[in-house]
């Protein structure tokens, strides 16, 4: 007797249908877990806020997360000329007599840091009289970089790096 296709699906419906569930549902774990990952994915950017009085000048730069969840950092590194060095030092060198009316923060390898989260890592006064100044000024920390590893919650690793512009 041949057993036509129709008649091995019909006798054995139960089986199709209960892997057909597990297929589906293993298939929609994955996508949730996806999903999940991206709910919590940081994103670490940096910004420049120019203050000006009329005779003073304030130059901050800024961390900022803002992605959907923590960025956990894990290293926290600053540059001058591409070599890695302390960041007062770094600072010093790059706006001399200027640097006396600045605060530097710098996260530790430990820092979590929440969404919408904005750190002021350089803030830095000085006495103006023409928006070049401004510009001399920021040119000047231009020459600074930073490098950011930080992961997810997920554990997902990420890098912010000063250097590397986001269409490379």
């Amino acid at each position: 007797m041949i057993v036509t296709f129709f008649d091995w699906v019909g006798h054995h419906a139960a089986e199709i249908i209960a892997l057909s569930a597990l297929f589906f549902t293993a298939y929609q774990a994955i996508i949730q877990r996806r999903h999940n990952i991206l709910s919590v994915k940081p994103h670490i950017t940096t910004f420049t806020h120019r203050n000006k009085t009329k005779t003073a000048g304030q130059l901050q730069l800024q961390l900022m997360n803002n992605g959907l969840g923590p960025a956990f950092i894990d290293s926290f590194q600053v540059y001058l000329a591409g070599e890695r060095c302390e960041a007062n030092a770094a600072v010093n060198s790059v706006l001399g007599d200027l640097s006396k009316n600045s605060s530097i923060t710098t996260l530790g390898d430990d820092y979590a840091m929440r969404p919408d989260e904005v750190r002021n890592l350089l803030v830095v006064t000085f006495p103006i009289a023409s928006d070049e100044q401004f510009d001399t000024v920021e040119q000047e920390l231009n020459k600074l970089d930073l490098e950011v590893h930080y992961s997810s919650a997920y554990g997902e690793k990420f890098v912010y790096d000063s250097r590397i512009t986001p269409s490379q």
